[in-house]
């Protein structure tokens, strides 16, 4: 009678296993409900393209104060700005019409072989005088114009010269503009600037006779 019971109560243990099982795979073959994540938006710039231009400095500003020259930003009747170049002997330009103007080709290079002459130019024209220099020697030209002449340009070149070479020469250049008419000087004598003058410097001078345009 008892192993009746007894193996009545393991034939229950087995069909309840059996069940459990069964509800346990169906259970575990069911897919899981998600939910869905939604966009994210952000307000981020794009980057420029390489076309954009940010930040770029006025070309003209910047040359006329590398130049050393005052530059002031006017208005005009309609309140339109434009900028100015102020030069030394007090003269003003437009800045955009004075960088063109030392940027172009021209009209005239004259050198040494010009000293003492004197050259008819038209209003407006652009001269290039060229002087060899050495200022590893403490020489330097000093260049005086009259009021009628506009200074572009004012640089110095070094000949080509092998690496580490010293006391190697060049070339002085001013970029003229004939900015007034009738008889306009440039002049320019080479010394060093903390001796006295005394009559035998190396001098050059060079008159412009500046006509109307034709």
């Amino acid at each position: 009678m008892k192993a009746k019971i007894l193996a009545g109560v393991v034939l229950l243990v087995l069909a309840a296993s059996l069940i459990g099982a069964g509800c346990t795979s169906a259970d575990q073959q069911e897919t899981p409900e998600t939910t869905p994540v939604p966009e994210t938006t952000t307000n981020e710039t794009p980057a420029p393209t390489e076309n954009t231009t940010i930040g770029m400095p006025n070309p003209a500003a910047v040359w006329c104060q590398e130049m050393g020259y005052g530059y002031e930003i006017r208005k005009d009747a309609d309140g339109s700005e434009y900028g100015v170049c102020i030069f030394e002997n007090g003269t003003e330009m437009d800045a955009w019409e004075a960088y063109r103007a030392a940027m172009a080709t021209p009209a005239f290079v004259f050198n040494e072989t010009a000293d003492n002459t004197s050259v008819e130019v038209s209003l407006g024209s652009i001269v290039q005088v060229d002087l060899r220099a050495n200022p590893t020697t403490g020489y330097e030209w000093n260049a005086t114009l009259t009021d009628g002449l506009t200074l572009l340009n004012d640089t110095y070149t070094v000949d080509p010269h092998p690496e580490g070479m010293v006391g190697v020469g060049g070339t002085h250049t001013w970029l003229i503009e004939a900015a007034g008419e009738g008889n306009q000087t440039f002049s320019a004598i080479y010394k060093r600037p903390w001796e006295n003058t005394t009559g035998t410097e190396t001098n050059f001078s060079l008159v412009l006779k500046v006509v109307p345009r034709a």
